[in-house]
């Protein structure tokens, strides 16, 4: 891939610590950014002066939509970090990676010390022959992007 080239959306893996998730359709809600606070002064001369100062940082919550196979490591760690709410030795890194034509990772987006806050389970109707779709909410302290 040449610099300038566009990184495509559709090619894309998530690791679980160190396993390989098997399938995911989409990956939503990768952004962070920071709120501005205004702090109000005066100068020397007595004018009013007002600055922005960085606030706090947002980490929106991340939606993974996939799905339903036989992935125990995913559902079970799913489970157990919902179940427990988070608890501390429960949590993950996880990494989102898109790739290259021949899978090699183009760019890394990290979310640490994540886990499962919510789980939807898929749409089932009977007739219906399109895959069942879990979708997982994911909570996180931090993210980083390596390249």
């Amino acid at each position: 891939m040449a610099v300038g080239d566009p990184i495509r959306a559709d090619v894309f893996a998530v690791d679980l610590g160190k396993f390989r998730v098997a399938t995911y359709q989409s990956v939503e809600g990768l952004q962070f950014g920071q709120d501005a606070t205004d702090v109000q002064s005066a100068t020397a001369a007595g004018q009013l002066l007002t600055r922005q100062l960085p606030g706090t940082r947002q980490l929106p919550d991340v939606t993974f939509s996939r799905p339903m196979d036989a992935s125990e490591v995913w559902i079970d760690w799913v489970t157990r970090t919902a179940a427990q709410q988070g608890v501390d030795p429960e949590r993950a890194n996880i990494s989102i990676s898109a790739l290259d034509g021949k899978k090699a990772p183009l760019m890394r987006i990290n979310l640490l010390n994540a886990w499962a806050s919510s789980w939807e389970g898929p749409e089932l109707q009977a007739g219906n022959t399109t895959p069942a779709i879990e979708k997982i909410t994911i909570v996180y302290e931090d993210m980083t992007i390596d390249k």
